[in-house]
């Protein structure tokens, strides 16, 4: 899937290194705009619900204090604030297939968190795949 212009991008890992990485891989790609690194979920919420600072794309830890990924996107979805944000959580544990059980939306995909380097660098483009199959899913 190639976007007609850059992807607007946002992410929020709790972990200093993770989100050096993510910025590197998203400032460098330039089928992404980065929106923003972030600490924590409630950070994000700030940014999309009260400051209506909306990306196209939502890339958060699954284990971060206070605001779980998980707990995130549900609080996202309760206010309305971003009903067609792609939002991706990832997790370093093997059993994400059970949270995303507690989530029904074409627009929520749960990822292994790259831990190579290799697996970094593929992430934009697993991203854009994921949106592809989603939107031919949908539509």
């Amino acid at each position: 899937m190639e976007p007609l212009h850059p992807l607007r991008i946002m992410v929020a890992d709790d972990d200093d290194d993770d989100r050096e990485l993510f910025r590197e891989i998203f400032e460098r790609d330039e089928r992404f705009t980065l929106m923003g690194c972030l600490e924590s979920g409630m950070e994000v919420l700030n940014e999309i619900s009260r400051k209506k600072n909306i990306p196209d794309v939502l890339l958060v830890d699954m284990y971060m204090p206070f605001f779980t990924g998980v707990d995130l996107v549900k609080a996202l979805a309760e206010l309305d604030a971003a009903p067609t944000l792609y939002k991706f959580v990832i997790s370093t544990t093997t059993n994400i297939a059970e949270n995303e059980s507690q989530l029904d939306s074409p627009y929520i995909v749960f990822l292994k968190k790259p831990v190579t380097m290799q697996e970094i660098n593929a992430l934009p483009g697993v991203i854009l795949g994921y949106m592809q199959h989603r939107l031919e899913k949908v539509g």
